[in-house]
């Protein structure tokens, strides 16, 4: 049995833009478990304030470290990198948040200690850097792969949240095993219970949704599940902001439009200035009907609404 990797996530704050954290949590997670969880860098700059709410979002520690010389906080992260390989026996894997080739010599070490090394960065990292990792990740590759949906059941359907950890696991290999998919929903929303839908169990909650899975296969001791259909995936939507009203909006895609409320807006992103011509991109709840009388009819419903990173 292959033996699950459990990650230290260490991020180079100075280097690194907060918006991309829960696409970055996404990424590891992928893999395996985000355990420890740092962003490193000097708090008492003002280029460090939009970090504030992404911290409290996705549970990451603030690592102080004054600019005491060039590369403070870099040396502090290496420092602790070394610090958790040699005394913590859970952690078997790192995952370096950075563009900084600086990181070469820590990521080489990492690997020669038989430890999972990643990596995550820009296009321009050197290529030393990305030689050194197990797996290095470009962050413009983050911005397009499945979207990072908000971990608050009272604000996205318990279908998008079945859908969204069956998407991830299935991307590994299908069909999905079922403890698998379980760790999974966990790790989106550490309060998912299917006892909060009605079901003893989750077999019993999935076996529910029978529009969406099958069952692949099923023993005493282990179950597989499958997608009955492809196309009930959600699919992501490019668009732009076409009005904003203080608490809800529009956007308008392909000739068509869409509205959404501030609660549809990923939480680490709800203080960005919201103005026409906001690019974004989202998941369709409802498709337009322009058949229908008033205005709000008109409109399809975007939900999970992802503002462009870029802009």
């Amino acid at each position: 049995m292959t033996k699950e990797l459990v990650f230290a996530v260490l991020i180079d704050g100075e280097n690194v833009g907060s918006s991309l954290l829960g696409q970055i949590v996404n990424e590891v997670e992928r893999l395996g478990v985000a355990a420890v969880r740092k962003v490193y860098g000097d708090w008492t700059q003002p280029s460090m304030t939009p970090w504030k709410d992404a911290l409290q979002n996705y549970s990451f520690r603030p690592e102080q470290q004054f600019h005491y010389g060039k590369d403070a906080a870099d040396h502090a992260l290496i420092m602790d990198a070394i610090e958790l390989i040699s005394t913590n026996k859970r952690i078997n894997a790192i995952c370096v948040v950075s563009s900084d080739g600086g990181f070469y010599s820590l990521a080489q070490r990492i690997r020669e200690r038989g430890l999972y090394m990643m990596g995550i960065g820009r296009r321009n990292t050197p290529d030393r850097l990305i030689k050194a990792c197990l797996n290095f990740v470009y962050v413009d590759n983050l911005e397009t792969t499945e979207p990072v949906y908000e971990s608050i059941i009272e604000e996205t359907s318990v279908e998008s949240l079945l859908l969204r950890a069956y998407t991830d696991c299935s991307a590994l290999g299908e069909p999905v095993n079922l403890g698998a998919y379980g760790k999974r929903l966990k790790s989106i929303n550490s309060a998912f219970d299917p006892r909060t839908y009605g079901h003893a169990t989750l077999k019993k909650m999935v076996k529910s949704h029978s529009e969406l899975f099958l069952i692949d296969n099923e023993t005493i001791d282990q179950c597989f599940i499958r997608a009955k259909n492809k196309t009930a995936i959600p699919e992501r939507i490019q668009g732009t902001v076409k009005r904003w009203l203080g608490n809800y909006g529009f956007i308008e895609s392909n000739g068509d439009s869409w509205h959404f409320y501030i609660s549809n807006i990923r939480e680490g992103q709800r203080d960005t200035k919201i103005k026409p011509g906001l690019p974004v991109s989202f998941i369709s709840v409802k498709q337009p009907n322009l058949e229908g009388t008033d205005n709000i009819e008109r409109n399809g419903k975007a939900d999970d609404v992802f503002i462009s990173a870029d802009y």
